[in-house]
């Protein structure tokens, strides 16, 4: 620790201080990158237009991921959500239908 101390003012090359090892499906570059965004779910509530001005660069999405506000809705019972998913599943299907 006291030698990445000593770094932080020099241009570093950090993966020559750190390793990660990639296994797995962490080996298909694709997937080890998007698979690190957090929230990455909640692309679904991201403008298209502002998706498209990404280009797929990992680091835009998870600025714009983390812009995403959440959704404000709370539930009483099980029943409630069960009924909800239900409906917008159904709504989801007549636009696709």
């Amino acid at each position: 620790m006291d030698n990445f101390k000593a770094q932080i003012g020099k241009n570093v090359d950090f993966s020559k201080m750190f390793r990660v090892k990639r296994l797995g499906k962490d080996l298909d570059d694709i997937f080890w990158s998007y698979g690190k965004i957090h929230g990455l779910e909640n692309v679904a509530f991201v403008d298209s237009e502002k998706l498209k001005t990404t280009n797929g660069n990992p680091v835009k999405l998870q600025r714009l991921v983390n812009d995403v506000e959440g959704s404000n809705t709370t539930y009483s019972s099980p029943e409630k959500v069960s009924a909800d998913l239900t409906a917008n599943l159904q709504s989801y299907q007549n636009g696709v239908n």
